[in-house]
This record gives structure tokens, C-alpha cells and sequence, in this order.
């Protein structure tokens, strides 16, 4: 780690990745702390296109000094890389409305998978033409039995954007704020 007057940089390969992405915590407070930018210099390309997407949304984010801002970009990108998940895996495998979970559990079986509830009497109300109008990340990182049993789990500890870049009741905003704008969240995000 290199330290400038204003500037954090910090050499990457492929070996020391993990450790960095570990470290995330730590080099933002030393960031926020003295307004530092921060700046991975990649001494080799990095084979794992997932850690290069994590680590580089975590230097975006480390550089987005506006609180509201860089919790703005967080959502976004979370949001973006559960839903891109989704489209290229096909996970609820959605025929005629019906999700793989209900057409197995045909005694309960209704359409709209995770969007209708009998708890909350019905369907969401963002659905429209079977599209989420809105970005609501807690039904994102929800994930029912079926998809938990076939290991489909996006678990905020494995997301290193929530992960390091919020404590526990930001956490628990995330986690269950079903059905909730995105506004909603994130001003719940800055009560901290």
C-alpha cells in the first residue's frame, strides 16, 4: 500500500486479491478518515471475473465521498448483479407465470412465485406485466426453498459491497425491507 498526499494505491494480482477484498474495512475508514481516493494498480490481469467486478465496485464505492451517493451506487450494483444472475441462470425457471417452486407444490401452487402472499393477502403491488417496477433489494437477496436447496442463496455475507460497507442494523434494513422502494431503504440506510 502506497500513500500519497491524497491518494490510497494499493497493488493487486492474483494472489493477494482475497486479502484485499478481506482488508475492504479498513481501507475505507482510512479513506473516509482523510479523504483519500483510492486506486487498485493490477500488476496482471485477474482471472476470476468475479472478484475483478467486486473489487472493482468497491473502489467506486470507496470513491463516492457523498454518504448518499455511495449507498445510491451500492444498491444499483447489487441489485443489478442479483437480477443479471437471474436472467443468465433462469433459477425460478418461470413457465405460464408459475415458478419451478410452485409447479412442484402444486397444492399451493399460484402464479407470480415470491411477488404473492397470503401473509400479505395477494400480490405485490410493484408487480405490473409481470415486471418489478420498482428495485427492491431484499426480494432480491431473498432466495425460497427451493432455490436454498439447490444452493441459490445470495447471502449478504458473500456480497463484499454489503458486507464492509454496512454494520448490522444497515444489514437488517437490507434483509427485510420487502416490498420497499429503493428511497425507503436508503434513508433507512442513513439512520444508522
Amino acid at each position: 500500500m502506497i500513500i500519497d498526499s491524497s491518494n490510497v494505491i494499493i497493488d493487486v494480482n492474483n494472489k493477494n486479491i482475497n486479502r484485499v477484498i478481506r482488508k475492504t474495512k479498513k481501507i475505507l475508514k482510512l479513506c473516509d478518515k482523510n479523504n483519500y481516493k483510492l486506486k487498485f494498480n493490477y500488476l496482471e490481469n485477474i482471472t476470476d471475473e468475479s472478484k475483478l467486478f467486486w473489487i472493482k465496485n468497491i473502489e467506486k464505492a470507496i470513491n463516492i465521498k457523498d454518504i448518499k451517493k455511495r449507498y445510491s451506487f451500492i444498491y444499483d450494483v447489487v441489485c443489478s448483479y442479483i437480477d443479471d444472475k437471474y436472467k443468465k441462470y433462469n433459477y425460478c425457471d418461470f413457465k405460464d407465470d408459475i415458478c419451478i417452486f410452485f409447479r412442484n407444490n402444486p397444492n399451493i401452487c399460484h402464479k407470480n412465485g415470491c411477488c404473492y402472499s397470503d401473509a400479505r393477502g395477494g400480490l405485490c403491488k410493484n408487480l405490473k406485466n409481470n415486471s418489478c417496477k420498482i428495485k427492491a433489494i431484499s426480494c432480491k437477496l431473498y432466495s425460497c426453498e427451493y432455490l436454498r436447496k439447490n444452493k441459490v442463496n445470495f447471502r449478504m455475507k458473500y456480497i463484499p459491497l454489503i458486507k464492509y460497507f454496512f454494520n448490522i442494523k444497515q444489514k437488517y434494513y437490507i434483509k427485510y425491507s420487502f416490498f420497499k422502494e429503493k428511497n425507503y431503504v436508503l434513508n433507512k440506510l442513513l439512520e444508522k
